[in-house]
């Protein structure tokens, strides 16, 4: 066989294999609980406890749950901004692996951005936007002249929708959404090949949401990018995910395609969420589920942790965490499903 010819195959055996971009392996979060004078730790927050995931190229996550469910923690993880307590979340860049715990070369942290809630508090308000988007392109190396960097940055700020001459204004000249579309840029001057969203619409106008929705979903195709999606609601995670990730108390306990999820929830906090939902019709969603007040993640209920609201709770959700099982091509941990299936990895292919 020619030379070429191996070469071809090998690249097409690489696109066949697909291997994964995150591996998430056992990652537990929590964040020490200290009181007296000597600041003595007197128990944790379980913000992430023991999360196991796996993202592939161009494989869009959206991870929904009410406040205090760990999405948050769990996207700052994966971009870095926390260390884990345990476990290990491996980010395969180019032929290498590296654990995003660790230093990093520069190259490698910048390839993977995010975007946070409030666009006005991650923009610095003494700096005009030039000098706040420069600053990671500088220590890049990207450009080297002001003259360059400025034509970059002005590219990027039309293709959001906004005019160059913004560069040189600051943040409190701007509103909600055009402080979002910068942050934007700021994500995606980098090159990165993936970026974990933040609840990026939620503190936007409503008539602004679907526009800055609408402008992430443009520039994901153009830059090829890989979307970890954090929102609280369904309906956003419905557009902006190839599958959902619901979370509770810091476990994942149900994943599944958009429009699957939505049809037929399996779990029954996931029936709760979509119950408060007025946009989405469900017929499989149980009407007797309360809403209440979830435990605090300091003292979390022993075996199943959703079953202090459960109306369909036995007596074994008291005694054994249910494991992420398969039942009928979703992922949920249910005692209700998971002695039909037997317990399998979280590898979504």
């Amino acid at each position: 066989m020619q030379p070429a010819g191996l070469l071809m195959l090998i690249e097409i055996w690489c696109i066949l294999m697909n291997e994964n971009l995150i591996n998430v392996d056992n990652l537990k979060v929590y964040f020490p609980i200290r009181r007296g004078i000597f600041l003595q730790t007197v128990g944790y927050i379980k913000a992430v406890d023991g999360v196991n995931l796996k993202i592939k190229q161009n494989q869009d996550f959206a991870v929904v749950g009410e406040s205090g469910s760990g999405k948050t923690t769990l996207g700052k993880s994966i971009v870095g901004l926390i260390k884990p307590t345990r476990g290990q979340i491996l980010y395969s860049f180019g032929e290498k692996s590296f654990d995003m715990s660790k230093e990093l070369p520069i190259d490698v942290r910048q390839s993977v951005q995010m975007i946070f809630q409030d666009p006005f508090s991650s923009l610095n308000p003494r700096l005009k936007i030039i000098d706040t988007l420069k600053e990671p392109l500088e220590i890049r190396g990207f450009l080297r002249s002001r003259k360059e960097i400025a034509n970059y940055l002005g590219e990027l700020l039309e293709k959001v929708g906004l005019k160059r001459e913004y560069l040189y204004r600051y943040p409190h000249e701007f509103s909600g959404g055009q402080r979002q579309r910068i942050s934007i840029v700021r994500a995606i001057s980098m090159k990165p090949k993936i970026v974990v969203l933040d609840e990026p619409s939620s503190s936007l106008d409503v008539s602004v949401q679907s526009q800055v929705l609408n402008l992430l979903q443009d520039i994901k195709k153009e830059y090829n990018l890989t979307y970890i999606f954090i929102t609280h609601n369904i309906s956003v995670a419905k557009y902006m995910g190839q599958k959902i990730i619901v979370m509770y108390l810091g476990k994942i306990i149900e994943i599944n395609d958009p429009d699957k999820l939505i049809d037929k929830p399996f779990h029954p906090y996931t029936q709760l969420l979509l119950s408060t939902v007025v946009e989405i019709k469900s017929e499989h969603v149980e009407k007797e589920i309360k809403i209440g007040e979830p435990p605090s993640p300091v003292n979390i209920p022993s075996g199943c942790r959703f079953r202090t609201r459960c109306p369909f709770a036995m007596e074994i959700c008291a005694k054994t965490e249910p494991p992420l099982s398969d039942h009928e091509g979703s992922l949920v941990a249910c005692h209700l499903y998971s002695n039909k299936k037997k317990e399998i990895s979280v590898n979504n292919s």
